[in-house]
């Protein structure tokens, strides 16, 4: 990895930290331009412990099946002491972490006040320009960890995982059919889970979710469609 690819990913990711519209989004993102950028086609963004929400694994070539379990059983931190941001852990414990035989599995620290890790493996080693760079990800990795942790901070409470889904196509501007149709369910159902979610954010109305919504957490310019309804 040169140097100009590195900054080009560095800055993507970091416009990702800022913008990505949820956990899931920003963690999917993060893999798909690392998978893509290192090669590294086994990798895994999670919460550690994980959880079974959906927006707690994040994983390419592993099943999450495979991560809840397994990860529940391994203390990855125990790899990444206070002053570690990331680590090569060795191929004879790399099997421990990630379904892969033989291969070194690179551990990068995500969040800190919801403990998350970055794991990537590969078949050949990463380079001291790739680690350098994994090195400078880190913080980056961080911030978009905990500006996603703003979400429960503005509606007070944690979504389950449909109201999440409902609340990340809602700030893109989606309609209720259009909602409807993505998550195969009736308008009225999703009108219904609107309601549920209005009163665990505190608000009466869409037009005030979304304005919370991108005021306090996006801050990307995202705005709801003209005639959302």
């Amino acid at each position: 990895m040169d140097s100009s690819t590195g900054s080009s990913l560095l800055s993507e990711i970091a416009a990702l930290a800022c913008d990505a519209p949820g956990r899931h989004a920003f963690r999917d993102g993060v893999l798909d331009r690392l998978t893509r950028t290192l090669h590294a086609p086994v990798a895994v963004f999670a919460t550690v412990p994980p959880l079974e929400d959906r927006n707690s694994v994040s994983a390419r070539n592993v099943g999450r099946r495979w991560v809840l379990e397994r990860w529940h059983r391994t203390d990855l931190l125990s790899h990444l002491r206070p002053s570690h941001r990331r680590v090569v852990v060795p191929p004879d414990q790399g099997a421990s972490l990630l379904p892969v035989e033989g291969l070194p599995v690179c551990l990068v620290r995500g969040g800190a006040r919801v403990p998350s890790v970055l794991a990537l493996a590969r078949p050949r080693p990463f380079s001291p320009e790739e680690l350098g760079f994994l090195e400078q990800l880190q913080p980056v990795l961080e911030l978009g960890e905990e500006r996603q942790l703003e979400v429960s901070d503005t509606v007070r409470v944690q979504l389950s995982p449909r109201e999440r889904e409902i609340f990340e196509y809602l700030v893109r501007g989606f309609r209720n059919e259009d909602i409807a149709r993505a998550l195969g369910t009736s308008p009225a159902t999703v009108r219904n889970q609107l309601v549920r979610l209005y009163r665990k954010a505190g608000v009466a109305t869409r037009s005030e979710l979304v304005g919370l919504a991108t005021s306090r957490l996006f801050g990307s310019g995202l705005e709801p469609s003209r005639g959302a309804a």
